[in-house]
């Protein structure tokens, strides 16, 4: 089924200025402690630091998430309430979960710090540590920062939508160890990535494609993010995904709020997308896929209680092609061709599919270019 989506009325909510570095820090209840008012928010929350790390002299790729989900719930009166370390082991498909009380959680307003009882994050480092039936895991990873995406197309920071999102070091390297059952895996400068989610719910869907891991482009870092948020708490048809790719040095940006052309398509696991700037100057087609074996099911419990379903991906295909406009009646230019096979791919919804038929979900935005 295809649909049109309106965003236009939107686009006036909001606009494409500066993400803040603060954005990388604690989000909860940041106003009444900047007031020094005394009060403290006990609406649903939930926010996470999330990292990736692609090795791709083994064909290992693991997630690293640390978080919170209702932090004011310090009696723990909602079941959803808790705090966590998590882990995700894309070669042995195994997810760990470490999960502890909101007390047991701390993080800086001022800088990007999370203390939980199994580990410890900020921009530079991530060490923890985490036992279960199914597997042992510890990790102590430092993080060079190479580039941000401002995702301010997603309307972030404006208080606008239910969930915000901000690759703050959407092309970073990382070098460490990570001990897998007794066993070290030592690496140099392997490309690895960090973001932020925060809000009050989830989307109605999402999704999130990103690698900087290129054949013959080591500069190269594409990152794409969005979905359908509900607006003022309110489910709406707002349906927003914003592109960013750093080649050859330069910054290119497809984002609805500035009035470029996005359209998202997924079919069967396959996901394609396509970006037109405003300007008509440049085009960005973008193919990706994984096979379902390589697919997790991510499942989040929201703040109040539902279960979130993320099925993603580390080690996937991408193919992104990088067109100029040579003139008005010219047509388009092939500048840039790229290949990837350590992409992350994503797509999560708020509705329980199985597996056969979530690849089956289709959506298309701003199809006609």
């Amino acid at each position: 089924m295809k649909t049109v989506l309106l965003v236009i009325s939107f686009i006036l909510l909001s606009s494409s200025g500066v993400a803040s570095p603060d954005f990388n820090a604690y989000m909860w209840n940041r106003k009444n402690i900047e007031s020094k008012n005394g009060k403290v928010n006990s609406k649903p929350w939930y926010e996470w630091w999330y990292y990736k790390v692609i090795i791709p002299e083994t064909k290992q790729a693991y997630y690293f998430v640390y978080g919170v989900v209702n932090p004011w719930d310090i009696e723990h009166k909602n079941i959803s309430s808790r705090s966590y370390v998590g882990l995700g082991d894309f070669k042995k498909l195994r997810i760990l979960e470490g999960t502890y009380r909101v007390d047991q959680f701390a993080s800086s307003y001022d800088e990007t710090l999370v203390s939980l009882p199994s580990g410890q994050a900020t921009d530079e480092r991530i060490t923890g540590a985490l036992l279960e039936p199914h597997g042992e895991y510890s990790w102590d990873i430092h993080i060079k920062k190479r580039w941000s995406f401002n995702a301010e197309g997603w309307m972030l920071g404006r208080n606008i939508t239910n969930i915000e999102w901000y690759p703050v070091q959407a092309d970073a390297r990382c070098s460490g160890q990570i001990i897998v059952d007794g066993k070290v895996n030592t690496f140099k400068n392997a490309p690895c990535y960090q973001d932020r989610n925060w809000g009050k719910s989830f989307p109605e869907w999402w999704t999130w494609i990103v690698s900087n891991k290129f054949d013959d482009s080591p500069d190269t870092a594409l990152v794409i993010g969005g979905g359908r948020p509900d607006i003022f708490g309110i489910p709406s048809f707002y349906e927003g995904v914003c592109i960013g790719l750093k080649y050859k040095g330069k910054e290119y940006k497809f984002r609805p709020n500035d009035l470029d052309f996005v359209s998202v398509d997924i079919n069967y696991g396959k996901w394609e997308i396509k970006g037109v700037s405003r300007n008509g100057k440049h085009k960005i087609v973008i193919s990706a896929f994984a096979p379902k074996s390589k697919f997790m099911d991510l499942q989040f419990m929201t703040p109040n209680g539902e279960v979130f379903h993320d099925y993603e991906a580390l080690l996937g295909d991408i193919d992104v092609k990088l067109f100029k406009r040579r003139s008005l009646f010219k047509g388009w230019q092939l500048v840039g061709y790229l290949h990837s096979s350590y992409a992350g791919i994503e797509y999560g919804s708020r509705n329980s599919y199985p597996e056969d038929i979530v690849f089956n979900n289709k959506m298309q935005l701003f199809s006609n270019f």
